[in-house]
């Protein structure tokens, strides 16, 4: 008969996810996760399979818990132009907070030329960012709050671009480099408002 494991499983994962998006995958070695969730080898084996399905298990946590979390304001289908500017001010604001950056972004750097699990959970957040963007874009066009000339999925697109850019100014610390280049693609998101 298997045993059970006795400890709360998500509490160990969000622990692993917080460890390697400090570390890194590389530089996180099983010792280190062993240590850092209070778990034995066996234990960590038996629960999580290797390093590098939990290191996949983490990324598929953030992304269904945190970056699609944080997404669910461009969701309801009332939301303009409003709240993409709403969005983008949190994302940014939230640079400040993140010391370590983006743990997907983080991810996208260190293993998705040689992971292709990894590779597809980058791919599957920059598809759905790009989806809600779209989605508000056309709804928003639809309402006549958007110039008819503009493309939403092109605009999706330049939108899931900056936030790339915006992680990186912020893991580097280039707080008024952000600023600065953040208050010029508000101006820009400006220039596509019919109602202004």
């Amino acid at each position: 008969m298997a045993r059970s494991c006795n400890f709360d499983r998500q509490e160990k994962l969000i622990l692993a996810m917080e460890l390697f998006w400090q570390k890194g995958f590389a530089k996180t070695s099983i010792s280190d996760l062993v240590g850092y969730l209070g778990i034995n080898r066996f234990s960590l084996y038996n629960s999580f399979g290797d390093k590098q399905n939990l290191y996949r298990e983490c990324l598929s946590f953030y992304l269904d818990n945190y970056s699609f979390g944080a997404s669910d304001t461009l969701l309801h289908e009332k939301a303009g132009l409003a709240e993409i500017e709403a969005y983008l001010v949190r994302f940014v604001a939230l640079q400040r907070e993140q010391k370590y950056g983006c743990f997907m972004q983080n991810a996208v750097l260190e293993k998705s030329l040689d992971d292709e699990g990894v590779l597809q959970e980058c791919q599957r957040l920059f598809c759905r960012l790009q989806a809600s963007f779209t989605q508000v874009l056309q709804a928003c066009q639809a309402r006549g709050e958007l110039l008819d000339h503009v493309q939403p999925h092109q605009i999706a697109a330049f939108l899931v671009l900056q936030l790339q850019g915006i992680r990186v100014l912020g893991k580097a610390g280039e707080y008024e480099l952000l600023d600065n280049a953040f208050a010029v693609l508000q101006g820009y998101l400006g220039t596509l408002n019919t109602k202004v």
